[in-house]
Formats: structure tokens, C-alpha cells, sequence
């Protein structure tokens, strides 16, 4: 740790005020259950000796929402992030709600390098301290992106950063097996093995033309060592099945524009089957295509820790196992690979004496609920109960490292349920006579195969419902007053109606009025209603992105990915808080974090929140 850079130049030592660790998706109701079992000792003592306690979350509960609520202390209707996706009024498309990332463009000027514009409204408590002279660290805050530019602080981007080829996150397969080329989240590479060298290509971003640009592969397959040799851009690495290799550097070019990555394999399968998983291209925090945190010279360094922490803020890839890309045990262990090298950095930086407040997010606990939530029946708590005891140590590690006077504060911004069953919600709109198509038993995606004219109603997002209407949609039909009130508590009346014909339940606990209390500054962006499901069930992976499949509104989760909460209603789906002392309010909520953070530095309160410190 010699060479770590421990202040920033000229800057005197800091005794940290306040860390606060988050922790994504950790619910209050399994944190009792395994305080209960012995198995989060520190929390336990945290709780003995303080508080521990449920925390109030947005609505809906989901990251982008609740983490620009923690950041601004207000809610969406201030804040103006609704959820993880917005429709653009203009073509109903769907597009990312908490900032925008725009690709490289190409044309006979040459190209435009990336950017990315954040639509967040409101001031984070780090600015607020920044410019008063405080300074921050800020290890992987979700959604506070781009980063902030601190003059007083450090940032490691999390949530938000994107890949290399400006996704959220998409991963390559290399098989030998026949397969579908592209998948949700990725791409598969079908390959021919006709002997020990197989020569591929990896695609990154795309140039002139739409066209991926790629770099050679070079697969070397020896079966008498069992290995298989990995070239790529200079470096060469062998790998056995279960390997993990290196970062490989990789670069791409176009147009003049120069755009640098890396990437990682693991040998997944050899003898019967080929299996490769390429990593999503992390941008290289040496030549960042787009801005990865600041200041230069620590950025490198604390991203090169632990053999080199993943860049791209999904750091979990959730798309792949869902993709049967890869195995969840190969999931499961690169997921506490990831949160020990977070927690390396966080060491180093608590040790810094840098900063007199540090915040850290731990995102690797709300994966592991997504996709291991069904092994909860297990009687040892399945996969998660692990995730959850790496949580504990690292919060205990944490407070031993802390001087006397530095207070603790450990959260989540919000719980999780079960994901069994789904709602088509176009689908369900059009059984209602709201929602046409353009083709009958022509499938709809993107909202393209809409017959507007005689659509009043359409579902983009996470339970996200919106009304035609007549001047905001660029084809509306309705009409702005009275038509739209009606509309819309028709729509609500028969979702809180609705059954499940499969066991009778009700798939919708609360529609809540969204558009009509946004402030005006962010009421373009918002849903005319937000859906709020029972347990056990979400909007469909389809509707998402304004899909509308023929057949059955309701239907069975597919996927991999059982556990969820973003359409989830806000009140059964809080997150939890922790402090060693008693907080001043017994019903803690979100939105009181940006205050109490000002309260602990003697500056001037904003938002709603009130302190709890």
C-alpha cells in the first residue's frame, strides 16, 4: 500500500466525519432472519448498540429513483428520475431516464467522441459539501452519473457507466455449440472447430456505417494439456476450464477516433464443447472514452486494485446467466470476487485519511436477491445468505478500521420480493379495449405495430402506464381534462380488479398518480401512473420496452432472474438502516440521508428530509 496515492497534493490529513456503506437491494426482513441465525454478527452488534431498522424507500422502489433520492434528498416529482427507462413523447421509444449516453457518431467530417448528459435536477450533498470546501470519496454511487466533478474529492463511477460499446452492459459467448448470434444482453459467436486453431473476432463499438468494429481472437486448443491459449491485441494468456484470466487491453479505431477497453475471459467448457465468456469491454480508466471519475493518477490506481476492478457500472452480469451465457456459480463467484476488490479500495481509502466523508456501494447484494431470491427456500439460505455474510464482515471490517469520533451509517435503498408471474400490461390494456395493434396477432416491440389512432393507452418501463394524449404525444387521442381523468382511474379501477387465474390472487396492490404531481421542470418525463405490484409479481420483461406479445396477459417468469422489486410497492419494499448510535427519528426514510449528511457538517439543510444524526 506504499504507493497509494494517500492525499491528494498539498492536502493535508482528514479524519473522516461520517462513512456511510450502501449496500443495493438488502432487505430489512432477511437481516433480522440471519441476525436472528448468527450469521451478521456486526450487525447484530451495530443493532444491540444502536439502531437497526427498516428505511423508507421511493416509489417506485428502484435504484435509479432511490439513489437520486438519497443523493437530493426530494423524490422523483422533484428530482425527476421515474424509474430506469422514459419514453420519448416525440416517437414513443424507450430511452435510459436517469441520463443519456451518446455514442460516437461518423460522417464525413470524421467522427464525434461519446458523452454523456446527465437529467438528474436537483444538487447532490457531495456538491453541496464540495463547494464549502468539504472533501468527499465516492466508491461506486449508482446513478450519480457522469460523475460528479468534485474540486475537494475523489469519484469512482458505479451504476451508469456504461461498457465500451455504450450498453449497460453486454457480454460475447464463443461456442462451439449452435446458437442464436444475438440475446439479450449479448452476443453469441458460433464457432468451427476443424483443429487447434480457431481465429475469431471481438466486436466493440459501433463505427461508419452502424458497423461493430473488431479485433482479431486467437484460440489455441491443446486437449493434451486441456488448456486453451487466449491471444488477443499482444498478450496471450492459457486458460484451463474454470479459469479466469487476466484484463486483456483492447483498442479500436475509426475514423481518426482511438477508443480503448479491456476485457477478460473464462473458460467455461473444453471437451465435449467449446464454451468462452468474453466480459462486457470495461473502458480503459487510462484513456477513458467517457468520464469514469476523477482526479487523474488516483482514478488509475484505484481502479487497478485487486488485479483491476470491472468499470462498467452493471459490474454483475446478470444479462448472461439469464442468457444461459453462464453458469451461476461461475456468476456467484465473480460477484464476491468483485465486492472483496471494492472493499480493498474502500480499506485504502478509509486508511487515505483523504476525505471527511466517504460513501461506498456495494451493488453485488441486489444482483445475487435477483438471481438466487427461489434459493431462499433452501434451509441454509441458498447463495444470497453468502452474499449477506460478505456484507457483514466487510461492515465489520469497516467499523474497526473507523477512528472513535467517525460515525457509521450502513444502508440499502431498498427490499426485494419474489418474481413469479408477469403482466403484459399492453397486452392486458388491449384485452380492455385501450390498447390496438396495428396487425392482429402481430407481435409489438418498441411500440412499433401501434395502431395510435385507436390506442387511448400504452406501458413502457417498470409498470409504467401513460395516456394518448392529445398534444404531448406526437399521435395523441385523448383529451387533456376530464377525458384523461376518466381514463386513467377507469385503467386503475380494473388493475386493482384484476385476478390472477392462476390461484386467484391480485397481481396489482396500488396505482399511484404520477404525471399529475411532478413538478413542471420534470413533468414531461413522468408516467402518467405507476403500477405498484403485489408480491410475487412485476410488470413483464417485454413491456419494458413497449412490447405487447399476443396470448395471455398474465404469465409465468422465465427467467433466471427471480427476485425483484422495481415496480414493487414502496411500502412493502423498504431497504434498512444501521447506526452503532440512535438515530433522532424512529421512521426513517431515504430522503432524510442528503440532510443528515449536511447536519454532520454544520452546512445549511435543503430538500425535504430532516437529519437523523
Amino acid at each position: 500500500m506504499a504507493s497509494w496515492p494517500l492525499r491528494l497534493q498539498g492536502a493535508a490529513p482528514v479524519t473522516p466525519k461520517l462513512v456511510i456503506l450502501g449496500f443495493d437491494g438488502v432487505d430489512p426482513r432477511l437481516v433480522e432472519r440471519w441476525i436472528a441465525s448468527g450469521h451478521l454478527p456486526n450487525l447484530a452488534r451495530m443493532k444491540k448498540q444502536g439502531t437497526l431498522c427498516p428505511l423508507g424507500t421511493s416509489s417506485p422502489p428502484n435504484s435509479p429513483v432511490a439513489w437520486s433520492s438519497f443523493a437530493t434528498g426530494s423524490g422523483p416529482e422533484k428530482h425527476g428520475v421515474f424509474g430506469f427507462l422514459r419514453r420519448d413523447a416525440k416517437n414513443y421509444l424507450p430511452a435510459l431516464a436517469p441520463y443519456t449516453i451518446v455514442p460516437p457518431r461518423f460522417g464525413p467530417a470524421g467522427a464525434s467522441p461519446p458523452r454523456a448528459v446527465s437529467h438528474r435536477r436537483g444538487s447532490a450533498f457531495w456538491q453541496t459539501l464540495d463547494r464549502r470546501g468539504i472533501p468527499a470519496t465516492l466508491l461506486f454511487v449508482p446513478y450519480a452519473y457522469p460523475p460528479p466533478e468534485l474540486s475537494h474529492g475523489r469519484v469512482l463511477a458505479g451504476l451508469g457507466a456504461p461498457d465500451l460499446r455504450f450498453t449497460n452492459s453486454s457480454f460475447t459467448l464463443y461456442t462451439s455449440e449452435s446458437a442464436e448470434k444475438m440475446v439479450a444482453g449479448g452476443r453469441v459467436v458460433q464457432l468451427t472447430v476443424a483443429g487447434s486453431s480457431i481465429d475469431t473476432r471481438l466486436e466493440g463499438p459501433r463505427g461508419p456505417g452502424g458497423k461493430p468494429l473488431s479485433v482479431p481472437l486467437e484460440l489455441r486448443l491443446d486437449l493434451r494439456t486441456k488448456t486453451l491459449s487466449v491471444g488477443m491485441s499482444g498478450k496471450r494468456e492459457k486458460l484451463r476450464v474454470g479459469g479466469r484470466s487476466g484484463w486483456f487491453p483492447v483498442s479500436f479505431e475509426a475514423a481518426g477516433l482511438v477508443l480503448r477497453g479491456r476485457v477478460r475471459f473464462h473458460l467455461l467448457s473444453l471437451a465435449k464443447q467449446l464454451k468462452l465468456y468474453a466480459s462486457p469491454i470495461q473502458i480503459d480508466p487510462h484513456a477513458p472514452a467517457l468520464p469514469l471519475g476523477a482526479p487523474p493518477g488516483w482514478l488509475e490506481k484505484a481502479v487497478g486494485v485487486h488485479g483491476g476492478l470491472p468499470t462498467v457500472g452493471w459490474a454483475h452480469d446478470t444479462s448472461a446467466v439469464n442468457a444461459g451465457a453462464l453458469p451461476k456459480e461461475v456468476f456467484l463467484a465473480d460477484l464476491l470476487d468483485t465486492m472483496q476488490g471494492r472493499a480493498e479500495l474502500l480499506y485504502r481509502e478509509i486508511a487515505a485519511r483523504a476525505a471527511g466523508l466517504i460513501v461506498s456501494v456495494f451493488t453485488g447484494t441486489d444482483r445475487a436477491a435477483h438471481m438466487f431470491y427461489r434459493d431462499l427456500k433452501r434451509k441454509d439460505g441458498g447463495p444470497l445468505r453468502k452474499v449477506y455474510s460478505l456484507m457483514d464482515r466487510i461492515v465489520g471490517r469497516v467499523a474497526r478500521l473507523l477512528p472513535p469520533k467517525t460515525r457509521l451509517l450502513v444502508l440499502s435503498d431498498h427490499g426485494f420480493h419474489s418474481f413469479d408471474r408477469m403482466l403484459h400490461v399492453n397486452r392486458w390494456l388491449e384485452s380492455q379495449g385501450w390498447f390496438t395493434r396495428s396487425r392482429q396477432q402481430a407481435e409489438v416491440r418498441f411500440l412499433r405495430g401501434v395502431s395510435w389512432k385507436e390506442s387511448v393507452a400504452y406501458s413502457l418501463g417498470n409498470g409504467q402506464v401513460y395516456a394518448n394524449l392529445k398534444g404531448r404525444e406526437s399521435r395523441g387521442v385523448v383529451a387533456p381534462g376530464a377525458d384523461r381523468r376518466k381514463l386513467l382511474d377507469d385503467i386503475r379501477k380494473r388493475l386493482l380488479d384484476l385476478r390472477d387465474p392462476v390461484g386467484g390472487g391480485r397481481p396489482v396492490r396500488a396505482v399511484y398518480d404520477v404525471y399529475d404531481r411532478a413538478a413542471s421542470d420534470v413533468r414531461d418525463r413522468a408516467p402518467d401512473l405507476q403500477l405498484a405490484f403485489a408480491p410475487g409479481y412485476r410488470s413483464s420483461w417485454e413491456t419494458s420496452l413497449g412490447g405487447a406479445p399476443v396470448g395471455d396477459a398474465l404469465v409465468a417468469n422465465p427467467k433466471a432472474w427471480c427476485g425483484d422489486h422495481a415496480a414493487s410497492d414502496f411500502s412493502q419494499t423498504p431497504g434498512f438502516i444501521a447506526s452503532a448510535q440512535a438515530l433522532s427519528h424512529d421512521d426513517p426514510n431515504l430522503i432524510d440521508l442528503a440532510n443528515s449528511v449536511l447536519h454532520v457538517f454544520g452546512t445549511p439543510l435543503s430538500g425535504n428530509g430532516r437529519p437523523l444524526l
